[in-house]
């Protein structure tokens, strides 16, 4: 399997380019998903994964976790929402299997290079609102990153029936 897309094929992606190699148009070696809230990343992490296993890579779900200043990282208590019990067992009745990645962090924008390589994808699951929400601002900051982002809106995202 290709591990990138690429936007042009042949020597036409060659021309004017002596001694550089074509940037990939799309990286699919992974798809990722990153925390917004626990039901919404449950509805990113379904699409996502039916997105992987149908381009056969991982599934990655990825938490920024905040540090405040105050606080020192390596005093953090706690755990993040995708490493619960609560957590791992709905994703294993939505059939999802998953490697999780948590990034603790002072600011989660700075900490995308860290996270992911160049023209990733990357699923979000939040609320269209009139006002930016967290998801959507998620979602610009990958996308200014050059990151390919699908944004799922669990209200929008109906079953279908199977009648």
């Amino acid at each position: 399997m290709n591990q990138a897309l690429q936007g042009t094929s042949g020597v036409e992606g060659w021309a004017g380019m002596a001694g550089q190699m074509p940037q990939p148009a799309l990286r699919t070696d992974a798809v990722s998903v990153v925390y917004t809230t626990v039901d919404d990343t449950l509805e990113a992490a379904r699409v996502g994964a039916e997105l992987a296993n149908a381009l056969g890579v991982p599934l990655r779900l990825i938490h920024f976790r905040t540090v405040p200043p105050q606080v020192s990282v390596d005093a953090l208590g706690g755990v993040s929402p995708l490493e619960t019990k609560d957590f791992i067992r709905r994703l294993r009745t939505l059939g999802i299997a998953a490697r999780v990645r948590v990034y603790l962090c002072r600011d989660e924008t700075s900490t995308i290079g860290f996270a992911f390589r160049e023209h990733s994808i990357v699923v979000i699951g939040g609320r269209r609102s009139w006002l930016p929400t967290r998801a959507e601002r998620w979602r610009h900051a990958l996308e200014a990153a050059g990151h390919f982002v699908m944004f799922v809106d669990p209200s929008e995202h109906k079953e279908r029936s199977h009648a």
